[in-house]
């Protein structure tokens, strides 16, 4: 699998699993993320995607990751759980918008560069949780890249991770 990937597994009522980098001389990067199903005694379930190369660097969302319940939706990997999975490779100063409707929240992951959401600035590696009042009450939250790093596809972009989902008052890190 590649940049953009997504490799999902449902362990159901039982799998083996284990992870290991193929290449010999090329590193390997990844965020493993756990998200709990929806329902208990799921059959085991593996698949993978390669996402759309060509969404990928337009300074926009890419959406990733679905619920199975969630029937107009484009994301080509689909889980047993009310939960959304987006991503965004951003030139320098580019904006995008993350709307958090009433209900929800979201985390995001800076995964190369830098972003601003609303008033935060989150460098490589920082994560902040999205709620429906960091907004400032109007649903819709402002990203916008600040820094940019030189990726492995040679672009430079500041590149996010979102997940979206229900909003579990007390729930989570309460960043923004």
């Amino acid at each position: 699998l590649g940049r953009g990937s997504v490799q999902f597994m449902t362990a159901g009522t039982g799998v083996r699993h284990s992870e290991h980098n193929l290449s010999e001389d090329k590193p390997l990067r990844f965020i493993q993320t756990w998200i709990t199903p929806s329902r208990n005694n799921l059959p085991p379930n593996y698949g993978s995607s390669v996402g759309d190369e060509a969404m990928r660097w337009k300074n926009q969302w890419q959406h990733l990751v679905s619920s199975v319940d969630n029937k107009g939706t484009e994301a080509t990997v689909q889980i047993n759980q009310d939960c959304n999975a987006y991503s965004s490779e951003l030139e320098m100063g580019k904006t995008i918008n993350v709307p958090v409707s009433e209900g929800r929240m979201a985390y995001m992951i800076a995964l190369e560069g830098s972003v601003k959401v609303g008033d935060v600035v989150l460098e490589r590696h920082d994560a902040a949780e999205i709620t429906p009042l960091s907004s400032g009450g109007n649903g819709v939250l402002d990203v916008t890249s600040v820094a940019v790093e030189k990726a492995e596809h040679g672009k430079d972009v500041a590149h996010v991770l979102l997940f979206e989902m229900q909003h579990v008052p007390g729930a989570g890190r309460g960043d923004l």
